[in-house]
């Protein structure tokens, strides 16, 4: 008893997460600002260049460079703006009246917020309006009435300009790396690249996109189709064709074209189909015509009625009402036999049905020919989906295609089964495979010190 709530106390303990170099950049630009103030004889606000140096630390160069561009150009016409009317307000009343604590102050400066806009609006450079609103705020709300209030406007302009040429320097420094844009990395999909919610970690997209805009030739294995690897993917600049269908297929995402697939022979495309049609169970086909997946539906028909509930039609049913609004699968109910160019056939029913079904499967002399998959994505509770594929449709011998149209003189495969693949991946949610993968793809090495600084 003790020992069971020892493993359920241990089960709960929570695992912190290491700091990400966003927060040790952050940290760094920080003190970067702090030391320029002192070296600068404490002159200017260091409120804002330490806020505009975290608002620039960002995942992505590309991104900091915009964001930084942004905050500088919205600067520049807040403080323009903001001169204006502190020189007007002065020059007017001789510097003799605080026009800061009158009304019509304060409708001028609501006037001047549309001319400010306004601003950012004929100079196409509408994403900085709100800088450009916060600055000009800033120097005509609360320093007005300062003995010099011109050097301010100076000091916020220049806080500024320090504060994203930090987050610049920041962000531009990195470890002594070497990197492998030879290789050809390959990374499965379930319970590898995704968490159990079927989700990218924030920090396996933003790593993902970087190596990939770095070189890395990366691509995925999965047994999914070309449309649910799209739809789980989204936000990742894959520029490397697939291995989907469980090798069935190489798939380029770019040009959306099926560059290989691997089909059954048209005698074992009908044996399969006799057989599903003696056991009276519905199923998919699905091949690749005109460079378009279709998805044949036997034994029931898309858009009819709901079967009945309980029912094989009913899971299939079901299946088709979650995939039929995707633009990548195209569903037509038949009922001829499909026998040439089929990729695979897909039954999902109950799961003892299906475990009895494979069982029969197995025992019928075209056995050996093809080879058959469980799966229980996409699959309600009870169900079971099960694949059948030509035996040399495989992943292995697809990855070999990949490795060869890459030119890659070696892979290194990234899963969770020991037998399958070069390095086992056992936590997705922890961003484990990213750490693998940077590991293997840009090593901490004294070779590469011309990189230790670079954008």
């Amino acid at each position: 008893m003790n020992i069971k709530n020892t493993a359920e106390n241990t089960d709960r303990s929570i695992k912190l997460p290491v700091p990400g170099q966003r927060i040790l950049r952050s940290v760094l630009a920080a003190l970067l600002c702090v030391a320029i103030y002192f070296l600068r004889g404490r002159s200017g606000a260091l409120f804002y260049s330490i806020i505009a140096a975290l608002q620039c630390i960002q995942p992505y160069t590309a991104n900091m460079l915009k964001v930084g561009k942004n905050r500088i150009i919205g600067t520049l016409i807040g403080a323009f703006w903001g001169a204006v009317v502190l020189f007007g307000a002065l020059w007017i009343t001789g510097g003799q009246v605080d026009y800061d604590t009158t009304l019509i102050y304060y409708i001028i400066l609501a006037l001047f917020i549309g001319i400010v806009l306004y601003s950012t609006v004929v100079l196409k450079v509408t994403t900085s309006s709100y800088f450009s609103c916060v600055v000009f705020m800033s120097i005509t709300l609360n320093h007005i009435g300062d003995a010099n209030p011109y050097m301010f406007v100076f000091n916020r302009t220049m806080d500024t300009i320090i504060g994203v040429g930090v987050a610049i320097l920041a962000n531009s420094v990195h470890f002594s790396r070497t990197r492998d844009t030879e290789t050809l990395f390959v990374s499965g999909v379930d319970h590898v690249l995704f968490r159990e919610d079927r989700n990218l970690s924030p920090i396996t997209r933003i790593r993902l996109n970087r190596f990939i805009q770095e070189g890395m030739q990366f691509s995925v294995s999965t047994k999914q189709t070309p449309a649910t690897v799209r739809e789980l993917t989204e936000g990742i600049g894959l520029r490397l064709p697939i291995i989907a269908m469980d090798g069935a297929v190489l798939y380029d995402m770019n040009s959306k074209t099926y560059i290989r697939t691997v089909t059954m022979t048209r005698g074992l495309a009908c044996d399969v189909t006799r057989f599903l049609l003696e056991e009276n169970e519905p199923y998919f086909v699905s091949k690749v015509e005109e460079n378009l997946l279709v998805i044949y539906c036997r034994g029931f028909k898309p858009g009819g009625p709901e079967p009945d509930k309980g029912s094989p039609e009913e899971a299939m049913y079901a299946l088709y009402m979650k995939k039929k609004d995707s633009p990548y699968r195209n569903y037509v109910s038949t009922t001829e036999d499909i026998v040439d160019g089929v990729l695979y056939f897909l039954i999902i029913d109950r799961r003892e049905r299906v475990e009895q079904l494979c069982e029969t499967l197995h025992r019928q002399p075209w056995a050996n020919m093809v080879r058959t998959v469980y799966d229980s994505f996409d699959c309600r509770d009870g169900e079971l989906m099960l694949r059948i594929y030509y035996c040399g449709a495989t992943r292995r011998l697809m990855l070999e295609e990949l490795r060869q149209y890459t030119g890659a003189p070696q892979t290194v495969l990234f899963g969770i089964d020991k037998a399958e693949c070069d390095v086992v991946i056992s936590d997705a949610g922890g961003g484990h495979m990213v750490r693998e993968l940077r590991k293997r793809f840009e090593p901490v090495s004294l070779k590469g010190w011309r990189r230790i600084i670079h954008f």
